[in-house]
């Protein structure tokens, strides 16, 4: 497996570190192309404005890679999102996640100082984008939504440390959808289009976490990698019963009052509403399968002992009952 380390910078040097490394090339400190034996396809840098860069990673991979983001003390934020096309294995801290049969959590928010490890599928396309932005420039941004005496809290590195992670909310994937099927970044106007969705992407997080409740609380890396492993323990156990909360703290060797507090910080929900949320997800997922013939099908499958109660809990949720957009299996 061929292993790649860099670390990022608010401005386009950092890609020397692919060039050496890989032997890629390097067009007007922009456009950078893998060597075809390690992967098809390339990625973009570009500065949008003082204090916002955003890259965009479109490529086939031939051969296995690890691509580490190396944890370094610099002054800036990182929001990521992956829409590829197949399963790629993300790893924070020490905690892998994997989309598979449940819903995916495509989207994170970090600080630069936290290591993150991709490896990417092989003869897949792998697609993602990453925002980089300086924290001087995103909390003048954030101030506007909240108390001058809370956002200086929230952004007090000595006792708050801004991470989530999460699903990619509807109008940022309409938006990443709209570039993974535009031109290549090769055209003209592609610059242009990138930038203009980076900055849209940036208005959408920043009033995505005003809506946030404010949890002040410095996390150290161990709680991160527990915090998500236990919630990557229910994403691969979404067909049973909810664990419980006594379970999921001692997994994550917390105090259940600890494990709440943390867990609703970076998961930005409760445990329970978590694990109920994804479950009713990924029953969306089967209900368009056409791998089942009735809706109660599902529901037992889902774990739901009384099937009314799932119809009932579905409709609450999205709007609609599951019958109606049942795929009926043929078979």
């Amino acid at each position: 497996m061929r292993t790649l380390n860099y670390y990022y910078t608010l401005t386009p040097e950092w890609q020397d570190q692919l060039v050496k490394s890989l032997g890629a090339e390097l067009i007007d400190h922009k456009l950078l192309i893998i060597p075809e034996d390690i992967a098809s396809g390339g990625s973009i840098f570009l500065e949008v404005l003082p204090g916002l860069s955003v890259h965009l990673l479109d490529m086939t991979f031939h051969v296995p890679v690890t691509i580490t983001r190396l944890p370094k003390a610099l002054n800036y934020y990182m929001i990521y999102y992956d829409i590829g096309d197949e399963i790629t294995t993300h790893i924070l801290g020490d905690t892998v996640h994997q989309a598979g049969y449940h819903s995916k959590l495509g989207m994170g928010f970090m600080d630069c100082s936290t290591k993150g490890i991709i490896i990417p599928p092989v003869g897949e396309r792998t697609y993602s984008l990453r925002l980089l932005v300086d924290k001087t420039y995103y909390k003048s941004l954030a101030a506007t939504n909240r108390t001058a005496e809370v956002t200086d809290l929230l952004f007090d590195e000595s006792k708050n440390t801004l991470f989530f992670y999460s699903h990619i909310d509807s109008r940022s994937k309409v938006l990443l959808n709209e570039l993974k099927t535009a031109h290549h970044f090769l055209s003209s106007s592609f610059e242009l289009k990138l930038k203009h969705i980076a900055l849209y992407l940036l208005n959408y997080v920043v009033e995505r976490t005003a809506r946030f409740e404010p949890i002040i609380n410095k996390l150290s890396q161990q709680d991160i990698d527990s915090i998500l492993k236990t919630s990557e323990y229910m994403l691969d156990n979404l067909l049973a019963e909810f664990p419980g909360l006594s379970v999921m703290a001692d997994m994550a060797g917390m105090s259940g009052t600890k494990y709440k507090f943390l867990f609703k910080k970076i998961l930005k929900d409760s445990p329970g509403n978590f694990f109920s949320s994804e479950k009713l997800l990924l029953g969306q997922q089967l209900l368009q399968s056409g791998n089942f013939r009735h809706v109660n099908d599902i529901a037992y499958e889902l774990g739901y002992s009384n099937p009314g109660y799932f119809t009932r809990l579905y409709k609450r949720t999205f709007g609609m009952s599951p019958g109606s957009i049942l795929v009926k299996s043929e078979s």
